[in-house]
């Protein structure tokens, strides 16, 4: 009995024990909306800071960090999509039509990783982000690309254009991912530190528009939403 009683007590510590590891583990594998892809200058209204074309942007966070494998999301409506060219970044191609791809399904990114794919504990709804960007029942399409190895507290600035073979109804959402690497080991449904666990919600991202002056949209006040596709880039050191 004494034996019985012994073995029961070492359960309940080792029980006790495990409740701050499981803790650490959801607290370190959620979503963070911490990154900043912005207007230079800009002051956050609650919704996608609108610009013009091209979008002069800063990148950065705001929280624990730094952040790395950084990626831009970038989301356009079909009249875009049909007239674009590329898309730059400080002169450089950045996109091309190809490697964006319809937004035909419920949520996205994956889960779960795939190919060079690292896998999002960021997932977002396509419904949202179309009434975000004024283009519900519509088709929009989507592309991510990794554009830096690291962003810290510092904004890293750059020039973001849309270049179209032809005059369009340009909108093109620019929001951000990454990955915050933390010091907790722990087992998720996907691997901690690899995934992205990083983001922009719209109040922290860019939505370019021929002219901002000239913009006749009415964005709703909705959650953070992005779709896209992934791309990867050689990286920079």
């Amino acid at each position: 009995m004494r034996r019985l009683t012994i073995l029961f007590a070492i359960f309940v510590t080792l029980t006790i024990l495990a409740i701050p590891a499981v803790s650490a583990c959801q607290d370190d594998c959620g979503c963070r909306n911490t990154i900043q892809v912005i207007p230079v200058g800009s002051q956050k209204t609650g919704d996608p800071i609108v610009t013009g074309n091209p979008a002069n942007l800063e990148i950065f966070h705001t929280g624990k960090g730094p952040i790395t494998n950084v990626s831009l999301l970038i989301v356009i409506n079909k009249p875009t999509y049909d007239a674009l060219k590329n898309i730059t970044v400080d002169g450089e191609l950045f996109l091309e039509k190809s490697d964006f791809r319809p937004a035909d399904t419920q949520k996205i990114p994956p889960k779960n990783p795939t190919g060079d794919y690292p896998g999002s504990l960021c997932q977002y709804n396509v419904a949202a982000i179309k009434d975000k960007m004024n283009e519900k029942g519509k088709t929009v399409y989507y592309a991510v690309k990794f554009f830096t190895n690291k962003i810290t507290t510092s904004p890293n600035k750059f020039t973001l254009r849309v270049n179209l073979e032809s005059s369009a109804d340009l909108k093109a959402l620019v929001l951000a991912l990454g990955r915050y690497d933390s010091k907790v080991t722990c087992k998720c449904s996907v691997k901690c530190v690899e995934p992205f666990n990083a983001c922009s919600s719209f109040s922290k991202s860019t939505f370019v528009v021929p002219e901002a002056s000239t913009l006749a949209l009415t964005l709703a006040p909705l959650s953070a939403v992005a779709g896209f596709y992934f791309v990867r880039r050689k990286k920079k050191l």
